[in-house]
């Protein structure tokens, strides 16, 4: 008889604990009824943004103080586009608001999320910044796109197809240019007008594509902020003088 009590007993406890793990499994954290209550004490979980993570484009002495979320780009008009960007006021305090970003104008505004409007104007946008970073990359998308190199006449440096192998995924040989800043590998890739290229920068240690025109003294490198976007042929720039591309030009536009 105690035999069958203890198994009645111990039957009994399995099956509440399988109820408790499977109420622990189905409730849902985040609501009210549940987040101050066993088993969610401690466990909420913050909902996934549509917008992906944050892209840090603004830096203080090293560490990141600027994000943006690149999913979250929308048309204001056709020169102008905004990204939900969070941002470390004076005070240190991290505050999620807008990024506003004229590509006709080359401004851009801030405003923190809830507010109308605030007495900051427009302001221009600062050389090798994490905000000209942004829009290098999108303003390709805007009317204003010329502004930022994307012309007609040299859409076959930017308006392309991109490789779909890793600029680090080549056969060839790699060649350290004369100027010690980077290398450069035979594996290329002929264009109509061009040659695309990989390189090695020995400054950062990255590797990239490059589109180098064999008409003029122009490249266009291939340029991804993160995953969670495609990566971009971004508008044209002339190569420096004695520079790699030039090299790779003589060398493979024969």
């Amino acid at each position: 008889m105690r035999i069958l009590l203890f198994s009645f007993l111990a039957i009994q406890f399995l099956t509440i604990s399988s109820q408790v793990e499977l109420l622990a499994l189905e409730v849902n954290c985040n609501s009210p009824v549940w987040k101050n209550r066993k088993p969610c004490i401690g466990k909420e979980k913050k909902e996934k943004s549509p917008y992906g993570s944050w892209f840090p484009f603004g830096f203080n002495k090293g560490a990141p103080v600027n994000w943006a979320q690149l999913l979250s780009y929308k048309d204001l008009n056709e020169n102008s586009f905004r990204l939900i960007s969070k941002f470390t006021y004076p005070d240190k305090e991290k505050k999620e608001g807008k990024l506003d970003i004229n590509c006709l104008n080359k401004d851009y505004y801030v405003r923190p999320s809830g507010v109308m409007s605030q007495k900051s104007t427009w302001a221009k946008i600062p050389k090798n910044s994490g905000v000209e970073t942004l829009a290098k990359y999108f303003c390709k998308n805007t009317s204003a796109r010329s502004y930022w190199g994307y012309t007609e006449r040299t859409s076959y440096l930017w308006d392309i197809s991109v490789p779909l192998a890793n600029a680090d995924e080549v056969t060839g040989k790699w060649i350290q240019h004369s100027d010690g800043l980077g290398w450069f590998n035979t594996d290329i890739r002929k264009q109509a007008n061009s040659i695309i290229y990989s390189y090695f920068s020995t400054k950062t240690g990255k590797y990239s594509w490059i589109n180098t025109s064999c008409r003029e003294n122009l490249s266009s490198i291939l340029y991804q902020p993160n995953n969670s976007v495609e990566g971009r042929w971004l508008g044209p720039k002339p190569g420096r003088r004695k520079g790699t591309s030039l090299e790779v030009k003589k060398r493979f536009c024969q």
